[in-house]
């Protein structure tokens, strides 16, 4: 179909307008951020207010307030230094030390028949050979003499005392030694014994007064022994000295039975003495 001038005329005139609404719509594009960016400026930048002078205050002068006067701190007094207490040390009185003392013919080196030298006897005897004879209550005269059986010995010469066959005997031997009134004492000596049957009665005593074979004395308790005890040490009681300063020493023995052979042996007398307290 052939078209008219009337309908290009028309076509062109579309086409113009086209290119004229399109040209518009880009120019706006482009001025629309400058014109934006022009009013935000001259919104951020108002036109400055006039400051307003006020007038001059009076300020007045401050009034100078005295300082204070400072509290003077109390003197400190000093503590007074102590003086230590001085006591007085405690000196104990030393304990007197025991000593023993050699008593007269305590090793019994010398020995007679019928004494023993530096000891006193006392014996019970009721009966010599020919007098009439109980086994149980007759008692011979006590034989003195240095042990004679190496078995027997205790240090050295030893004292053996025995009887006739058969017959008993009863005998005390004692010494009274002078010692310092107030003293502590205690008589030992050691012994042994041999029976066929039976044994050997023996002990120890003291008398602190110094009577004759310890009459007033303490005495220990008495002691069986035999050949199977071998060597016994007897010891009396510790007594005080009295104030006659004498002390009696004395040593016992009786056999069980009335045997044959019958014997107690000595040795070693001695006294331990422990001096008064000063």
């Amino acid at each position: 179909m052939k078209m008219t001038r009337k309908q290009w005329t028309i076509i062109i005139l579309l086409g113009i307008a086209d290119v004229v609404v399109l040209g518009g719509l880009i120019t706006a594009m482009i001025l629309t951020p400058r014109l934006t960016g022009m009013r935000i400026g001259a919104a951020g930048s108002p036109t400055p207010t006039p400051t307003q002078t006020l007038p001059p205050t009076w300020t007045p002068t401050p009034t100078s307030t005295p300082q204070p006067t400072p509290t003077r701190r109390p003197t400190s007094t000093p503590t007074p230094t102590r003086t230590p207490l001085t006591i007085p040390t405690f000196t104990p009185t030393p304990t007197p030390t025991p000593k023993p003392i050699e008593v007269v013919n305590g090793d019994f080196e010398q020995i007679m028949l019928s004494q023993v030298p530096g000891w006193e006897t006392a014996a019970e005897i009721n009966w010599d050979p020919g007098q009439p004879y109980d086994p149980y209550t007759s008692y011979a005269r006590p034989i003195f003499k240095p042990a004679d059986d190496p078995r027997r010995f205790i240090n050295g010469t030893t004292l053996q005392i025995e009887s006739q066959e058969y017959t008993k005997f009863k005998v005390t031997l004692y010494q009274t030694i002078e010692i310092e009134a107030g003293s502590r004492v205690q008589f030992e000596i050691l012994s042994k014994a041999y029976a066929d049957e039976g044994g050997i009665v023996v002990r120890v005593g003291i008398d602190p007064t110094g009577a004759p074979a310890c009459q007033q004395g303490a005495w220990s308790d008495p002691a069986l022994i035999d050949q199977s005890f071998g060597t016994v040490t007897l010891r009396s009681p510790t007594v005080t000295v009295r104030e006659g300063g004498k002390v009696t020493i004395c040593f016992f023995a009786e056999p069980q039975y009335p045997v044959a052979h019958k014997a107690a042996f000595f040795d070693d007398a001695r006294l331990i003495v422990t001096p008064p307290s000063q």
